[in-house]
C-alpha cells in the first residue's frame, strides 16, 4: 500500500527530519569561521533567570501542572530557566544537561538561591531514558537539531509517567537572518525543523497533542546587539571579509527602516499523554 501524504509514515518523517538537520549541519561546517568545544559555554550565562519571577507567562503555565508531590524531568535544562521555578512548587526536578557550561550555571543558580531539589545529570538524550523517570517530562527548545527525533520522543514517553511537554518556536532560534545568510554566504539557508514539523510528526505517530501558542516577546534591537546576533547566526568572526559585508548590509537595511530579521514570533506549548 502506498503511503498517503494525508497519512504519513512517522518513520519516513523521522528520516526527513534527520536529512534536514544533517544538511543544516553540513552548511554550517562549510562556512563557519569560529568553533567552541562547548557551543553554549560563551552564552550560558544568558540562560539563567530569577526563579521567583512572576511575569513569565509560560513558566506560570508550566507551574499550573505541578503539585507539591510532582516530579519533573527537564531535558536540556540549560541554565535552569524552567527547572528552578518548577522546583519551588514541586517535589523534585531532574535536570538533564549535556553542556558543561550550562551545568555550571545550574550549579551557581542552585547555590545562589538555595534550591536543593534539582538533581543534575550529564546525558545526551535519549541516553538516560531507561535510568530516569518522572511524572512530567519537559523539553524546552531542544528538538530543533536532534537527528534521531523519533528515538528522542520514544525516550520522552518511556521516562514520563503522566505527561510530556515540549516548548518549540515557530522558527528555529538559530535560523534568523536567513535573508542576510543568503547574501553573505551565497546559497540558500537550510532551516531546521521547528513547531510545525514537530506537530506533524506527533500526529503521524498517532498522538493527539494539545497546543497553546504564546507570542515571543523581542526587545528592540540595539545596533551592537543586532550585529553580534547576526554574526553569531552566520558563524562569522568580527573583522573577517564576510563580517564586513554583513555589517554593510545591516547598515543599509537599518537606513531603509528594515526591522524584520526573520526571528521566531511565537512559542508553542505542546503537551500529550505518553503512549503505554
Amino acid at each position: 500500500m502506498t503511503t498517503s501524504s494525508l497519512r504519513p509514515d512517522p518513520i519516513e518523517l523521522g528520516h526527513e527530519w534527520r536529512r534536514i538537520v544533517e544538511e543544516e549541519y553540513e552548511q554550517v561546517e562549510s562556512i563557519r569561521e569560529w568553533r567552541d568545544e562547548d557551543h553554549y559555554e560563551p552564552v550560558a550565562h544568558h540562560f539563567a533567570a530569577d526563579p521567583y519571577r512572576e511575569d513569565d507567562e509560560i513558566v506560570n503555565r508550566l507551574k499550573s501542572f505541578a503539585g507539591p508531590e510532582t516530579t519533573w524531568l527537564d531535558i536540556g535544562a540549560g541554565g535552569g530557566r524552567n527547572a528552578f521555578p518548577l522546583a519551588l512548587v514541586s517535589r523534585q526536578v531532574i535536570a538533564v544537561e549535556p553542556s558543561a557550561g550550562m551545568r555550571g550555571v545550574l550549579a551557581n543558580q542552585a547555590e545562589e538561591h538555595g534550591i536543593t531539589n534539582v538533581a543534575v545529570h550529564d546525558y545526551h538524550w535519549p541516553d538516560g531514558a531507561d535510568q530516569l523517570s518522572a511524572d512530567i517530562s519537559l523539553n524546552a527548545h531542544v528538538g530543533y537539531d536532534i537527528r534521531n527525533i523519533n528515538e528522542f520522543i520514544d525516550g520522552l514517553e518511556r521516562a514520563s509517567r503522566s505527561l510530556c511537554i515540549t516548548l518549540l518556536m515557530d522558527r528555529s532560534p538559530s535560523g534568523g537572518f536567513v535573508r542576510l545568510w543568503e547574501q553573505v554566504h551565497g546559497f540558500k539557508r537550510q532551516q531546521l525543523p521547528a513547531m510545525r514539523e514537530f506537530l506533524h510528526l506527533l500526529l503521524a505517530r498517532g498522538v493527539s497533542p494539545e497546543v497553546e501558542l504564546y507570542p515571543r516577546k523581542h526587545r528592540e534591537w540595539a545596533e551592537g546587539d543586532l550585529i553580534r546576533s547576526a554574526r553569531q547566526r552566520l558563524w562569522l568572526v568580527e573583522g573577517s571579509e564576510k563580517d564586513g559585508k554583513l555589517q554593510q548590509l545591516l547598515a543599509e537595511e537599518r537606513a531603509a527602516g528594515v526591522n524584520d530579521y526573520q526571528q521566531p514570533t511565537m512559542i508553542a506549548l505542546i503537551r500529550w499523554t505518553p503512549s503505554e
